[in-house]
C-alpha cells in the first residue's frame, strides 16, 4: 500500500470517529444518550404513601422494577412539599434498598419523618413526598427521581411543646 492508500485509511478512520463523536455529543444534547441504561423503572399504582400528623413518620410503600445489578446506591434524600409548596427535608428510616434485578415489581417500605425544628412550621393539609436516589454506576453518577404525584395529608402535630 502506498502513500496515498495510507492517507485514504487515516481519513476514513478520522471520519468515522468524528461521526462516533459528533453522534454522541448530539446525542447528549438531545437529552438521551446511547450507553446509559436505566437503573429501575418505577411502578407508580404500587406507591403508597401513608398521612398523619406532623410530629408522627409517614409510611411509605416504593416500588420499582430493578434493571441493573451493577450499580451501587450512593445517596438517598426525601422532602416533604406542603399544602403552601414550601418544601422540608426529612429523614428516611432507611437509605439503601437491595435486591436483585428482576422482571418483577418489588415493593419495599420505610418511614419518612419531618425534622423537629419542621414541625411546627409545616402546613396542614395536603403534602407531597419528593425523593432522589444517586447511583454509582460503571458509566458514572446516574439519579433517579421518585415519581410524581406521590399525595399525603399531614395533620396537626399531636405533641407541641408550649
Amino acid at each position: 500500500m502506498g502513500f496515498d492508500g495510507v492517507k485514504i485509511v487515516a481519513g476514513s478512520l478520522a471520519a468515522v470517529v468524528g461521526l462516533a463523536s459528533g453522534t454522541l455529543t448530539l446525542s447528549s444534547k438531545l437529552g438521551f444518550s446511547l450507553w446509559e441504561r436505566p437503573v429501575l423503572e418505577w411502578s407508580p399504582s404500587d406507591f403508597s404513601v401513608e398521612g398523619g400528623p406532623a410530629d408522627e413518620g409517614f409510611k411509605v410503600v416504593a416500588a420499582r422494577t430493578k434493571l441493573r445489578d451493577d450499580c451501587e446506591v450512593a445517596g438517598f434524600s426525601v422532602s416533604v412539599r406542603d399544602s403552601e409548596y414550601i418544601v422540608y427535608p426529612a429523614t428516611p428510616s432507611a437509605t439503601s434498598f437491595s435486591g436483585a434485578a428482576s422482571d418483577e415489581v418489588e415493593r419495599f417500605g420505610f418511614f419518612v419523618f419531618l425534622h423537629e425544628v419542621d414541625i411546627t412550621r409545616i402546613s396542614a393539609g395536603e403534602a407531597t413526598l419528593l425523593a432522589q436516589i444517586k447511583y454509582k454506576c460503571p458509566e458514572g453518577e446516574q439519579i433517579v427521581t421518585y415519581p410524581s404525584g406521590l399525595v399525603f395529608d399531614i395533620s396537626e402535630p399531636l405533641y407541641v411543646d408550649g
